[in-house]
């Protein structure tokens, strides 16, 4: 069976999936380098010139014969996309349906106010007229992802496909489950690094995790894992999912959004499965829901995007294989505010693996050329 592997970025699913044994082949955006030396796969903006739209992964995915498919970030926010692709295939996931609800801010809304699950204020554009204005607002779109197009709500009128939530401070989280659409395991909890300026990021722009959630918050784990299995009753979730949600002054959590199928912050737990994440994936979607031994770390690990902090060229990239991942093709134009690459750190406390991430974000920073130097170059 060949499994196509669908999103933004499918380097880090794809090294799941080889090491759950699967025959893998990815459509994504970026296609980077130490993707192109794993697995077969086809960009839709290098190799095509495409943006990331329904019409050109549909056009992408028509070159590759498949008999499964998986998605990622990006591709779960494009429910009429997944309908199209995985039509006479396996589904490894879940559904459009599933993901039309989820991503549905009523439905979401109203689903945790059945259960109890504390959930910011949340309007839809037509319901903005008694809304307290001393409250601070975020103005978010309805299909969106990693913090791109959230703002500060000012008063505007929200546009189509946006609604306004209110904002809650605190400590930016998220956690990690596997289900077979019945039961639910929480694998993990992280911490989240939003709009992080040494990482290149501003706003509300997702920028890492660090891997696991301080102690501190140790009590937390029976709430969100009760959270977990509530949503997978409501919804049918099933494989891997992950819940962020926000940590307050007062430690009581707040959920903000569910991601219907594997995240980004998996990538740190997966050394410390005792089965490759893929695999319980495959076999959940499949009904068999495994039992997981997850070894929390005796350090912490951590995993940043680093952005460009200006329009850059990429040095020669081959000394980052091994070091970093995500990585670009040497020579490459880089526009300000767009991902470089992903950077790693690790150490004994939180802090001292911060330091550690920052260096590495730093070193790529170094060896980044500047469009206005490069053109001096070849003059």
């Amino acid at each position: 069976m060949r499994v196509l592997l669908v999103g933004v970025s499918t380097r880090a699913l794809a090294q799941s999936a080889l090491k759950a044994g699967l025959k893998v082949v990815a459509v994504d955006y970026f296609g980077d380098l130490d993707q192109r030396l794993i697995i077969p796969s086809l960009a839709v903006g290098r190799d095509f010139g495409l943006p990331f739209s329904d019409e050109s992964i549909v056009k992408v995915c028509s070159l590759i014969e498949y008999d499964a498919l998986i998605y990622t970030g990006g591709a779960d926010i494009k429910p009429s996309l997944i309908d199209f692709i995985s039509k006479d295939k396996l589904l490894l996931g879940n559904d459009s349906e599933v993901l039309r609800d989820i991503r549905d801010p009523v439905t979401l809304r109203d689903a945790c106010c059945a259960m109890g699950i504390n959930f910011p204020t949340t309007l839809l554009p037509d319901e903005t007229n008694n809304m307290d204005l001393n409250e601070r607002w975020l103005m978010k779109p309805v299909y969106g992802g990693s913090g791109f197009g959230i703002r500060f709500y000012e008063g505007e009128e929200p546009g189509e496909g946006f609604y306004v939530q209110k904002f809650v401070s605190g400590l930016p989280a998220s956690a990690s489950f596997l289900s077979d659409g019945k039961g639910c395991r929480l694998l993990g909890m992280t911490r989240q690094l939003i709009g992080d300026e040494l990482l290149g990021g501003s706003g509300f722009k997702w920028c890492g995790n660090v891997f696991p959630l301080s102690p501190v918050f140790a009590g937390l784990t029976d709430v969100i894992s009760q959270w977990g299995e509530k949503m997978v009753g409501h919804f049918g979730l099933k494989g891997l999912f992950g819940i962020d949600f926000i940590l307050g002054g007062d430690e009581r959590p707040c959920l903000v959004e569910i991601n219907p199928r594997y995240t980004a912050s998996m990538e740190l737990m997966e050394p410390y499965v005792n089965i490759p994440l893929l695999a319980l994936h495959k076999l959940a979607c499949e009904g068999k829901l495994e039992e997981v031994s997850l070894v929390i770390p005796s350090e912490y690990v951590s995993k940043g995007i680093v952005y460009a902090k200006a329009d850059s060229v990429t040095p020669d990239t081959s000394g980052w294989l091994g070091v970093h991942a995500d990585i670009p093709f040497s020579g490459e134009s880089i526009p300000k505010s767009s991902p470089v690459c992903s950077v790693f750190g690790r150490g004994i406390s939180e802090e001292g693996c911060l330091f550690h991430l920052y260096e590495r974000a730093n070193e790529v920073y170094r060896e980044l050329k500047s469009d206005d130097y490069h053109e001096r170059r070849k003059d």
